[in-house]
């Protein structure tokens, strides 16, 4: 998982109720009220098109060298 949530701009990190169990930028987990997801390879490349450094369903770092 990501370790950058306290310098990580996504406000995500600021909302009680997050609709995203991680942070797309970091990883860090920001409801944990959402159960982890298991996700397809097809999710993945298509989060990664949106430029998400992180899976917001899995936690999967899906872009590296950022």
């Amino acid at each position: 998982m990501g370790n950058h949530a306290s310098s990580c701009p996504n406000l995500n990190h600021r909302r009680p109720d997050a609709p995203v169990r991680c942070c797309p930028m970091c990883g860090a987990v920001v409801n944990k009220d959402i159960p982890v997801r298991r996700c397809s390879e097809d999710e993945h490349a298509t989060s990664r098109r949106g430029r998400n450094k992180y899976c917001m369903h899995c936690d999967k770092q899906l872009i590296h060298g950022i």
